[in-house]
């Protein structure tokens, strides 16, 4: 069967934990209506947000991992945040591997998945794996989203379903392993440069002459806007497409009011214009030769 595994963030690295488990939910809610009813998910965390998920079919495994950063944000060091992200995901795949999986799926707190990826997986059990070069963006509160096209896996972690076999994890790495020893038996580049992000599964593969096919179709909606996003808040000019019934229903989006996205929009306005006015703040206080509002410069 097909097992997803996701990694939530510390919670000292979040805006609010609150909303991480929020996000969690709705991602766990959208893998739990899947088609196909044989499949697992293993979400490993150091501490549990509230949440509201309750199925049978989720396995929680803590980890006792110290935080990537001190930085009490919940956008830190891009490369911390891919090493905290993929030591989790090694135990993870090891607990996966333990539930008997066929292939594994690595996804984020912050999509909404298609519900037939465990239906095409389970019904090709010996193939390599596949990913997503198609799929959507979807900022929280609008009433469309924007698709992305035949680079899509390069973008979003929610995108490729691997073999177990092939993620060449030894059996020396257990669910209980320390980063240490994930790092002793691993290695870190595995850690920060495969597991960790997201797209070179393919060039990884090749090695041992595997390869991945393209889904035929859209794994993952990415939802951007959330607050929690670590790449922070995507703007594109790519078409927009409406959410209608089938979307609904393949991913579990439902459209919002006309109330609720225009407060969305405000909220979000709001935020970026508090990220330019802390920029300015910051630039000024670094200015050589600047000195406080009202002073002459040198």
């Amino acid at each position: 069967m097909l097992v997803f595994v996701t990694a939530v963030r510390h919670p000292l690295n979040s805006a609010s934990y609150a909303r991480v488990g929020r996000l969690l939910d709705a991602t766990l809610h959208t893998v739990v209506r899947g088609s196909d009813p044989d499949f697992r998910v293993v979400v490993v965390h150091n501490e549990m947000p509230p949440l509201e998920a309750n199925d049978s079919r989720i396995s929680f495994l803590q980890v006792s991992f110290p935080p990537p950063s001190s930085e009490r944000k919940s956008r830190i060091d891009f490369t911390l945040g891919v090493k905290d992200k993929g030591m989790k995901l090694v135990v993870g795949a090891a607990a996966a591997r333990e539930l008997n999986a066929d292939h594994i799926m690595f996804i984020d707190c912050d999509d909404l998945m298609h519900r037939d990826l465990a239906s095409y997986a389970n019904q090709r059990r010996e193939e390599s794996g596949w990913f997503a070069p198609n799929g959507y963006i979807h900022t929280v509160g609008s009433a469309a989203i924007q698709e992305v096209s035949g680079d899509f896996h390069h973008r979003n972690g929610s995108t490729s379903i691997v073999r177990s076999d092939l993620l060449q994890i030894p059996s020396a790495i257990t669910p209980a392993s320390s980063q240490a020893q994930i790092v002793e038996h691993v290695g870190e580049d595995y850690v920060v440069g495969l597991i960790g992000i997201h797209g070179k599964w393919n060039d990884f593969l090749a090695q041992s002459g595997n390869h991945l096919e393209p889904l035929p179709f859209p794994s993952t909606i990415w939802e951007i806007g959330t607050g929690e996003n670590a790449s922070g808040n995507l703007v594109s000019n790519r078409p927009k497409v409406k959410i209608d019934s089938e979307i609904t229903e393949l991913f579990g989006l439902t459209r919002p009011s006309l109330i609720t996205s225009e407060m969305q929009r405000v909220a979000m306005g709001s935020r970026r214009l508090g990220r330019k006015l802390r920029r300015f703040v910051q630039s000024g206080q670094h200015r050589p030769g600047q000195h406080r509002r009202g002073s002459q410069t040198e």
